[in-house]
Formats: structure tokens, C-alpha cells, sequence
């Protein structure tokens, strides 16, 4: 299944702002941690179908540069905005 450019970019942006809120307080932690608080949090709050698949492509292809931003010192409210997420 695949979602739709225009519910993608919601998704998108739910997605990246659960991101923040996982790894925000996990800082200075593993990625393996962060990634973990993410995936649970995504697939327990995520209503749709395949939320599994979408939060594993998740970590896989954002979390990085959610993690980078965070570390650099950007503000959480600001992370998605500056990633083009929200």
C-alpha cells in the first residue's frame, strides 16, 4: 500500500514531530534507544494502515537528520520546519 502525496505530507510531519519527541529527551543515548522509543510510539499512535512499515521507513530514511538537528543545537519545535517535514 502506498499513501498519497497529499496524506503523505501529513504523515510526514506527524511522524517527524513524534521523532522529535522521542529523541529529544534520549539525547547523548544510542540511536538503537531512540529508535526503539520512536518505533513503539509510532506504531501505538499511528492510525493507519501499515503503520509498522511506515515507522520502520521512517527511522530508516529520517530519523538521522531529526537525531543531527537536535544535537546541533536546533530548537524541537523548529526540527520539522527546518527538515521540510511540516
Amino acid at each position: 500500500m502506498v499513501i498519497p502525496p497529499a496524506r503523505n505530507s501529513v504523515v510526514q510531519c506527524l511522524m517527524c514531530e513524534k521523532a522529535v519527541r522521542a529523541a529529544a529527551p534520549e539525547l547523548g543515548k544510542d540511536a538503537e534507544t531512540i529508535e526503539k522509543d520512536f518505533d513503539e510510539d509510532c506504531k501505538k499512535d499511528l492510525k493507519i494502515p501499515l503503520a509498522g512499515n511506515e515507522c520502520a521507513k521512517y527511522i530508516n530514511e529520517h530519523l538521522d537528520p531529526v537525531i543531527k538537528e537536535l544535537e546541533s543545537g536546533t530548537a524541537p519545535k523548529d526540527v520539522c520546519t527546518k527538515l521540510h517535514d511540516c
